[in-house]
């Protein structure tokens, strides 16, 4: 199989679907049946086959090889455009990486395109070779995009799970390890609503776009992953605001501490400075200082400096400075 196609696929219209080799693409757009061509859109030679497509336009070929992308949905020529992201489930990934998958379709063919791999097209795949999968192409993106959307509640319960973690552990004492861990699930709830927001908008778009070739279970797929998507963005609203008031308690401890250190350094800088102020005075070695020829004039002295700070300490006690 070529470098650039993942995929090439013929539905039996049964819930299967046969894989074909590179040199069965397609030249033409399909007219009966269904074929669904995934390809790897970091190598070039895709583009090439798609660019000798008869009735794709240009336009949609360079959305589908495009460096960046955000969620859209996008009449194009006799198709549909559609741009998602799924959340990134690939080994030792961040899940608010997430992951694009570009998609033109027609009644009859579905060009879809990836540059890191999607679990939710390898779980559509095997359900295929199952036998217990899409039927037609309409079929394939409601499910495609039901299950991008299903594959997000998990990653965002994780999330909310682990900010209500730090919120119990706020009160038992402020660790390093706890501000960063905020800062990173701060980091990843934006990340996530950055495209999200768009998503929904996709989705719902698609969900009115009403394409005639679209069953009315179908389109109420579409629309239940809207109503799911939408629910998500809210609760990453409320999860950004968490994570604010959460970063506000911090600061708040913080301070408190602070001000605790400073306020017991106040303390005793008011108890030690006179006593400062009297050993300093009796330092000075000139004539004339009461004591200097008495034994016992240290131990007095002492005795002296010892009442004065426990009367300064009783009489802050009593005035409740603390």
């Amino acid at each position: 199989m070529s470098a650039f196609l993942v995929h090439n696929l013929e539905l039996d219209g049964q819930g299967g679907a046969q894989s074909l080799p590179a040199t069965n693409l397609p030249t033409t757009l399909p007219s009966a049946g269904c074929r669904w061509v995934h390809l790897d859109c970091s190598e070039s030679e895709g583009r090439d086959w798609l660019s000798g497509l008869e009735g794709i336009p240009d336009t949609a070929i360079e959305a589908l090889f495009a460096e960046e992308t955000r969620p859209r949905t996008v009449k194009m020529g006799s198709g549909l455009l559609l741009t998602l992201r799924g959340v990134n489930l690939n080994p030792e990934s961040n899940p608010s990486d997430m992951v694009s998958l570009r998609m033109w379709v027609t009644p009859h063919f579905i060009v879809s395109s990836r540059r890191r791999k999607l679990l939710s097209v390898q779980d559509v795949v095997q359900d295929l070779v199952n036998n217990q999968g899409p039927i037609d192409s309409a079929d394939i993106v409601a499910t495609l995009t039901e299950t991008l959307t299903a594959r997000m509640a998990t990653v965002i319960t994780g999330l909310e799970d682990e900010l209500s973690d730090l919120e119990e552990s706020i009160g038992e004492g402020i660790e390093s390890d706890q501000r960063d861990s905020l800062v990173q699930r701060r980091l990843e709830t934006i990340r996530l609503r950055r495209f999200l927001v768009p998503q929904k908008e996709a989705i719902i778009k698609l969900a009115q776009e009403s394409l005639s070739w679209m069953t009315a279970h179908q389109t109420a797929q579409v629309q239940e992953a809207a109503n799911d998507i939408t629910r998500y963005v809210e609760g990453l609203e409320s999860l950004r605001e968490r994570c604010l008031l959460m970063q506000e308690e911090f600061a708040n401890l913080q301070a408190e501490k602070m001000n605790a250190r400073m306020y017991v350094l106040s303390i005793l800088s008011g108890i030690f400075m006179p006593l400062g102020f009297l050993t300093g005075l009796f330092g000075i070695n000139i004539g004339g200082m009461p004591g200097t020829e008495s034994g016992d004039a240290f131990w007095l002295f002492c005795i002296a400096l010892v009442v004065l700070g426990g009367g300064q300490f009783v009489l802050m006690r009593k005035s409740r400075w603390f």
